[in-house]
């Protein structure tokens, strides 16, 4: 619908919620596109890389700051924003961070349906992981991530004990996924980044995705691009 009110409909449509660099290097011919929008495309850079791991627990986290905690759908520990400059830093210089920032996603908190049982799931989210590893910011000497997910998810489940002690006792099974695994399951988590992109100024608000490209257009005749994130 537009600013007036006027509705405007479409006998066929093809959707695809896809990544700038999945979108122009897979699926649009080259011929289609002007060389500098193809070399603006080339420029596109994305962000971290992610790791997830999938609990199934005994019984929720018992928070050490707060049991209310366990009513919450997410809990974010960082803890600061020294901790997450030292994450951040780590991961862009392809170093495994010591002190991981974590997102947890306490699925069974608010909906106990989501287990056939009295027992509970949760996920964890790694936010800033290098796609590639070049070194370790401890004692990790692996440089593969099939080698290094689960000694990563380890140091990552360490820290989760600290603000929830207890937790890895409640542990019944678990799954690691590390952004080689993310980005093989989903093409657009290119290098394992789960939000699509890096954040820079120079990809964000009036040049977001492209600069000159930002209103949903494409420079390829009724093609337009659309997203929660980025309008990728």
């Amino acid at each position: 619908m537009l600013a007036d009110g006027t509705k405007v409909r479409a006998r066929e449509a093809v959707i695809a919620n896809l990544t700038p660099t999945v979108l122009y290097d897979r699926l649009v011919n080259d011929t289609a596109l002007p060389q500098s929008f193809r070399e603006t495309v080339d420029r596109y850079e994305y962000g971290p890389g992610a790791m997830m791991i999938h609990l199934a627990l005994n019984d929720l986290p018992d928070w050490d700051a707060d049991p209310e905690l366990s009513e919450f759908t997410y809990v974010h520990i960082a803890p600061g924003v020294d901790d997450l400059a030292e994450t951040y830093t780590a991961t862009q210089n392809g170093y495994l961070p010591e002190s991981p920032m974590l997102v947890v996603g306490q699925t069974t908190g608010v909906d106990e349906s989501r287990t056939p049982d009295d027992g509970h799931i949760l996920w964890v989210q790694m936010r800033a992981l290098p796609s590639e590893i070049e070194g370790d910011a401890d004692e990790i000497e692996a440089t593969d991530w099939e080698a290094a997910a689960e000694l990563m998810a380890d140091r990552i489940l360490d820290k989760l004990e600290m603000y929830a002690p207890g937790i890895r006792d409640s542990i019944r099974d678990w799954d690691v996924h590390s952004p080689v695994d993310l980005e093989a399951t989903n093409p657009n988590l290119v290098g394992g980044d789960s939000v699509a992109r890096s954040h820079h100024l120079r990809q964000n608000f009036l040049w977001r995705p492209f600069p000159g490209w930002s209103r949903y257009g494409t420079p390829v005749e009724d093609l337009y691009v659309c997203g929660c994130d980025g309008r990728e």
